[in-house]
């Protein structure tokens, strides 16, 4: 019983000392987002069905509450959805590479000032193995996507976290052609 309170005492020392620390709730800098309307730009069906529920669940699991009576809200649109071969044996295609390519916003519901949270140029890529019959092939495609577009909330849920909201108490205040440049993440507990 020592040697395992010895054991948490050390393991307390070293991850504090590393800069790591825990964060709760009450860390988060806001307690609720409302989703918006994410478009599908792709031909891939439900798309936009599948990150609403996958972005939701993503958000409670970090603790952040989904409400219509938000403060901000999220909203986007995925772009690309491409399913590519990248390997074959005997003129068959074996394994296969799923890309979803989107563009997110997170929008102070008040002012109606979007500021982006993940652009296109963030690509997700999933690869997934199948040489089995066409029935098999797109078992393995829904398991990959699905991976894909939940990697995806959780990079949307993390940027959102760990960046500042809008700050919706500045309007105007840059001058014209000037970009304010934003850290991308804050250290844990602030």
């Amino acid at each position: 019983m020592r040697v395992v309170i010895v054991a948490c005492m050390i393991c307390a020392v070293l991850v504090s000392g590393c800069g790591y620390s825990l964060q709760g709730r009450t860390d988060l800098p806001f307690e609720s987002v409302s989703l918006g309307v994410i478009e599908n730009k792709t031909t891939e069906p439900k798309l936009q069905d599948r990150m609403s529920r996958l972005l939701a669940g993503t958000l409670m699991e970090y603790g952040v509450d989904v409400s219509p009576s938000a403060m901000y809200r999220i909203e986007g649109s995925i772009a690309t959805f491409a399913v590519t071969p990248i390997s074959e044996k005997s003129l068959s295609a074996i394994e296969y590479q799923i890309t979803i390519i989107g563009k997110f916003y997170l929008v102070d519901v008040q002012t109606q000032r979007k500021g982006p949270l993940l652009e296109v140029s963030s690509p997700f890529v999933t690869y997934f193995r199948s040489s089995g019959a066409l029935v098999s092939v797109l078992a393995q495609k829904e398991a990959a996507s699905e991976s894909a577009l939940k990697d995806l909330s959780q990079e949307l849920v993390r940027r959102m976290i760990y960046k500042k909201p809008l700050d919706t108490t500045k309007s105007g205040t840059e001058k014209k052609g000037e970009q304010r440049v934003e850290p991308q993440t804050v250290p844990a507990g602030r």
